[in-house]
């Protein structure tokens, strides 16, 4: 699994604007180091016992619950460590054997310490959507 340009854009923008909001001019800093951080990426799929559209529904409600819903599928999120590394999710709801399946991408950089923020973000809103 890759880091898709999108995905890494919305991320430097997240902790471009961390950096920003904890001293001015330290967004640059974040944005530069953000560059060279390796991503941590995590899909999962549940199954839902609703049908198609209700489950589009229940995503958006679920994305616009935890997060700052980004498009129809996507939102941003914190993650980690006091849910302050930014994290963006995307859920891609489609039909399989006559059954409902989400399948749940989370995505966040990872620095010297590891705090599985995609991985975090992603089962938070696989268990939003499935309890």
């Amino acid at each position: 699994m890759d880091l898709t340009p999108e995905e890494n854009e919305l991320l430097l923008a997240g902790l471009f604007a961390l950096g920003e909001s904890t001293k001015r001019g330290a967004g640059w800093g974040a944005r530069f180091a953000a560059r060279r951080m390796r991503a941590d990426i995590f899909e999962t799929t549940v199954q839902l016992a609703l049908s198609l559209p209700a489950a589009r529904e229940l995503v958006g409600r679920t994305l616009d619950a935890t997060g700052a819903r980004i498009s129809e599928t996507q939102a941003f999120l914190g993650s980690g460590a006091m849910n302050t590394n930014p994290a963006v999710v995307t859920v891609t709801v489609r039909e399989q054997k006559g059954q409902v399946v989400a399948t749940v991408r989370g995505v966040a950089k990872e620095g010297l310490i590891p705090q599985r923020a995609g991985r975090k973000a992603a089962r938070r809103i696989a268990g939003h959507l499935t309890g």
